[in-house]
């Protein structure tokens, strides 16, 4: 039987269960499952993973989370074939490009922008043209401005908490390589580069591909990543000032960010958020 790993995380897990799904040498040698730990209350063992899904497991590449370990996961243990290698890697997160994620009542009845900014929030009920409206949340981000390296300083500190309890330690690769290269594209959406570094690094430490596989693998791994954009689906603008400010090689003020079917400046995706625009159909300042 051939052996079978397991992803067990956040969205990043998923995807690399797709990525790693699709390595040419792997395929016929290494089947993937995944469990996404953020649906609902957590999987069904009974139902949609019981002993028949865990039969053939032979590894899980295990996302962590500091703080109180929840039922599910103790639950996924349980639920676990003896001898079953476990990898664990930490999750990819970063707050200090994003300072302003905060409180935003609107969420309660719509999720329409998961990635919320507490100072666009606050002008919801303005009613001034466009360009006044941009022009006084640049002011009054700019007077809120919180320190970043603070918040960047408390980031790492996290980042080595979650390194501690992991078998790949990821703090110093980002502290490395934020500035230089796009890491995020929103609080816990990344790009394919810190998704390929992951992923390389899995391979390695798994005992069910050998050291030959591995080496093709990781080769393999770089071509189909080559391209590759992650997950970008959802693009939140960095603040001109955070970009100032922490120093972002890669930071382009023309840029266009992909928002599902849109492509927005910031100033049309903050403009779209404080009205809270629909990005389903055609939303206001939309240019496709």
């Amino acid at each position: 039987m051939k052996p079978t790993i397991l992803l067990y995380g956040n969205c990043q897990a998923q995807d690399i269960a797709t990525i790693a799904s699709a390595i040419p040498c792997l395929q016929g040698r290494v089947t993937f499952k995944s469990i996404a730990w953020y649906v609902g209350a957590g999987p069904d063992w009974d139902a949609a993973h019981g002993p028949d899904f865990m039969r053939d497991i032979g590894a899980v590449w295990e996302q962590v989370e500091s703080g109180p370990i929840a039922e599910h996961r103790t639950a996924l243990h349980r639920h676990l074939p003896a001898g079953c290698q476990i990898v664990r890697f930490p999750p990819l997160t970063m707050t200090a490009l994003w300072p302003f994620v905060g409180s935003d009542p609107r969420q309660i009845s719509s999720n329409r922008y998961f990635w919320t900014d507490s100072v666009a929030a606050a002008l919801a009920n303005s009613n001034l043209p466009d360009d006044e409206l941009f022009a006084t949340y640049m002011r009054l981000s700019t007077e809120r401005m919180p320190d970043l390296e603070r918040r960047l300083r408390l980031d790492l500190v996290r980042w080595r908490a979650t390194d501690a309890l992991s078998d790949i330690r990821l703090a110093d690769y980002v502290l490395e390589h934020f500035r230089t290269t796009r890491l995020f594209y929103t609080m816990a959406h990344v790009s394919a580069v810190p998704l390929r570094h992951v992923l390389r690094s899995l391979i390695d430490l798994t005992d069910v591909i050998n050291p030959s596989l591995a080496w093709e693998a990781k080769l393999e791994v770089d071509v189909i990543l080559r391209h590759h954009r992650g997950q970008d689906f959802e693009m939140v603008p960095l603040h001109p000032i955070v970009a100032e400010r922490l120093n972002l090689a890669y930071y382009d003020p023309d840029e266009r960010h992909r928002y599902y079917g849109h492509a927005w400046t910031h100033k049309e995706y903050i403009l779209n958020y404080i009205r809270w625009a629909s990005y389903l159909g055609r939303a206001r300042l939309s240019v496709l």
